[in-house]
């Protein structure tokens, strides 16, 4: 039984946080592309439309956005993003976000060929209409911030954006942090905000499975809905208003 009801509602945008695509797989990472689409076509029946992360991240700052917008992110860069998402973003006239993870930008990343778990290149990534996709960070090689000192997280933030900015694709300077994690102590992370504000990172996503409050509280932790693949239908109706299923 969801005990739903109990969790306050938030005025604001859901950001819908998705990682892979693929046939025959439903797990806390995978959804299937059927799944994916009567979400989709749910939203769009009752007419929820997709947000770029520009017009989401102006939305943060002003306090104004369309009644039932969603931001639609993906997690890592997975090449079945590229099969079984992008077109239908173009099917449906959305536009998504996918948060990279940058060494696959640059080439250093261990080659994957696998269907579940391969990795766009950057070849692929250029690949994608930056009028439907538009291209963020999420780490270099998707490490933990928890873990890192605060040199560290610089070290990796820096590597990531001097990835892009070598590739020639456009991207924002954005990050979602990997894993949703962030430093545990406070001045540490408050240095780190201080500092990402310095060298021009514009926005960070964790997870916080809430619906992102509109004009943004700390632009450094906006919040995420963390989809599953295991999500029944129901259950994604109540995630897209209520972030969560259960108040405890």
């Amino acid at each position: 039984m969801h005990l739903h009801w109990l969790l306050a509602s938030v005025k604001g945008i859901p950001v819908l946080m998705y990682h892979r695509v693929m046939h025959g797989v439903s797990d806390g990472l995978t959804i299937t592309p059927r799944a994916l689409k009567e979400q989709w076509q749910y939203l769009k029946s009752n007419g929820y439309n997709s947000l770029s992360l520009s017009d989401f991240l102006h939305c943060t700052k002003t306090g104004k956005y369309p009644e039932k917008s969603v931001l639609i992110t993906f997690d890592d860069g997975y090449v079945n993003n590229l099969l079984y998402v992008y077109p239908l973003l173009i099917e449906l006239n959305w536009q998504a976000t996918f948060f990279i993870i940058a060494d696959n930008v640059d080439g250093t990343a261990k080659k994957n060929l696998l269907p579940l778990t391969a990795m766009m290149d950057v070849s692929q990534l250029r690949a994608l209409d930056p009028n439907v996709v538009q291209l963020a960070m999420h780490g270099y090689n998707h490490e933990n911030f928890s873990e890192l000192s605060f040199d560290e997280i610089k070290n990796v933030v820096q590597k990531s954006i001097l990835a892009f900015e070598n590739s020639g694709l456009q991207y924002h300077k954005t990050i979602a942090y990997p894993y949703g994690s962030r430093p545990h102590d406070k001045q540490q992370f408050k240095d780190l905000k201080k500092w990402m504000r310095e060298i021009g990172i514009t926005a960070a996503f964790r997870i916080g499975n809430q619906v992102c409050r509109i004009p943004a509280t700390d632009i450094y932790e906006l919040k995420r809905i963390d989809i599953k693949g295991t999500d029944t239908l129901k259950e994604f109706k109540i995630k897209l208003r209520k972030g969560k299923l259960k108040p405890f």
